[in-house]
């Protein structure tokens, strides 16, 4: 028995004593239901050695008779579904073409992974599903109260500052951080505008990578240009949650984009990642899964076998009976009439 096994038997015995527990001990009832099939088949067997007893040992013969012919359909009915279910997860000599699990076990796997794959969890259902999410909103909550230290730290903050320098020195790309910065942000803009004159750049667009790699030193430290670049944060996560504002049109452009991606780059993934979870267990590991988790319902074939075996048992004794007898049975009934 391997970890996993070990885990879910011991598991399944501290679930039986919790009830034991709660019911002040032994569970009869809980007993039966949880072994309704062995319980079946053990009262059939039971039944059919007392309908034996009394058809050698008493006077009751007919009667005895129709009971031993219900209890020896029961036990046949219960019996062959025992064998039925033996079948399904044991491969045993003596039963030919037993074992269907084991035996199927590629197919079974390819099964389960196209089933999840292209029933259960298509790309399609996972696009679905992150856009209904709200991810721009999301993002807009998180970013409206984050902390610049939390995703980026002194060292991230240098890094971004050493990158901002470089791209800055583009006039093309200074000339477009300006425009999306207007439109994005446009109260932090301003407020950028007066940080950059303090420092001695006259705007963004103009001279502002030569005065940044002059003072990068002092920006690295300067609590001012943290606590902007903070309220830049925080403005990008109200805009996002305004859906007419030019930040949550862009941002849901980009989130979008990503989720495309995302979703397309996922065909074939799941699929891939249920066989290698499912090769990676051995015939004995998937059955113990299957049959641990549907063991409880399988039982109630075992139940139902023994309860129509009796059934039809009694239908043939009387059928017996009545080929049997008819002429008896047919005289009495004229003279009844």
């Amino acid at each position: 028995m391997n970890g996993t096994q070990a885990r879910e038997a011991s598991t399944s015995r501290v679930s039986e004593r919790q009830i034991s527990a709660q019911n002040g001990g032994f569970d009869p009832g809980g007993f039966i239901v949880a072994h309704k099939g062995g319980f079946t088949l053990a009262l059939s067997f039971v039944i059919y050695l007392a309908a034996g007893a009394a058809l050698i040992f008493t006077s009751f013969q007919r009667s005895a008779e129709v009971a031993v012919q219900i209890a020896e359909a029961a036990l046949i009915g219960g019996l062959c579904d025992y064998i039925a279910l033996k079948m399904i997860f044991e491969k045993r000599w003596y039963l030919p073409n037993s074992g269907v699990l084991p035996r199927n076990r590629l197919k079974l796997v390819d099964g389960i992974a196209n089933t999840i794959e292209n029933e259960w969890l298509t790309p399609q259902m996972i696009g679905e599903r992150l856009a209904a999410m709200k991810l721009v909103d999301r993002l807009g909550t998180y970013l409206e109260e984050v902390k610049l230290d939390d995703i980026l730290g002194q060292a991230g903050l240098e890094r971004i500052l050493d990158r901002a320098v470089e791209y800055l020195e583009s006039p093309e790309q200074r000339a477009r951080l300006e425009s999306i910065l207007r439109k994005a942000l446009p109260k932090t803009f301003t407020r950028i505008y007066g940080l950059m004159n303090r420092l001695g750049a006259e705007s963004l667009s103009t001279r502002i990578a030569a005065n940044l790699r002059k003072r990068l030193p002092e920006l690295r430290n300067d609590p001012e240009l943290v606590g902007t670049l903070e309220n830049a944060i925080h403005e990008f996560g109200v805009q996002l949650h305004d859906a007419d504002s030019y930040a949550h049109q862009l941002a849901s452009r980009v989130i979008d984009l990503i989720v495309e991606r995302a979703v397309q780059s996922s065909r074939g993934q799941i699929s891939q990642m249920v066989r290698d979870n499912l090769e990676r267990l051995s015939d004995d590991q998937i059955r113990f899964q299957i049959e641990s988790k549907t063991r409880t319902h399988l039982d109630w074939i075992r139940v139902n076998g023994g309860i129509f075996g009796a059934f039809f048992g009694l239908l043939f004794a009387l059928s017996r009976i009545l080929l049997h007898d008819s002429a008896p049975i047919l005289a009495h009934l004229h003279v009844g009439t």
